[in-house]
């Protein structure tokens, strides 16, 4: 029972020995071609694998590479909007309060100066630690891109017209400090 069909095959003459020979010679090769072919194509496959998950990697890296590039692209522009646009806080005698940070600060500016902050037409912004006086337009565009960076901006648009407000009528005093 332990012979195989090619051996009785061997035994009863049909076949001769170099040709049983060649046959498991190239059943040999088959099988060997077989596990070669696996391997290449797990190798092919893993190849492929790593191929993409190095893209997607070099995609991730690229896109923090130029979020950083436009976040410091945006710094430096709003670093040039407040250096050609800043105006001259000489000192002035008129003192103007306002908070940063949860902390009164106090500048001292011209009376015009200190008008056109409360109006809304010029704002204060923070920028690397010093306080500068910006037009109102340039606060806008500051505060696009950044909000932390303005200080004190108030709005110039009134809400309400003449008719809605009960005290149109009254004359407000121009000594009135607030």
């Amino acid at each position: 029972m332990g012979s195989t069909l090619q051996d009785q095959f061997l035994k009863m003459g049909l076949v001769d020995k170099k040709h049983a020979e060649k046959v498991k010679k190239a059943q040999h090769q088959k099988k060997i071609g077989k596990k070669s072919s696996d391997i290449r194509t797990e190798s092919k496959i893993q190849a492929q694998q790593a191929l993409v998950e190095k893209k997607q990697r070099s995609r991730l890296a690229n896109r923090k590479k130029n979020e950083e590039t436009k976040e410091q692209e945006t710094a430096a522009r709003i670093r040039q909007l407040i250096q050609t646009s800043r105006l001259s806080m000489s000192n002035g005698e008129t003192p103007y309060n306002f908070t940063d940070n949860n902390k009164i600060k106090r500048l001292y500016l011209q009376k015009d100066t200190v008008e056109q902050l409360s109006n809304g037409t010029l704002a204060i912004i923070k920028q690397a630690g010093e306080y500068q006086i910006v037009p109102a337009r340039v606060a806008q565009e500051v505060e696009r891109f950044n909000k932390n960076l303005v200080v004190v901006h108030h709005s110039s648009g009134k809400t309400s017209s003449a008719d809605e407000d009960p005290y149109a009528q009254f004359q407000i005093p121009d000594d009135l400090m607030w």
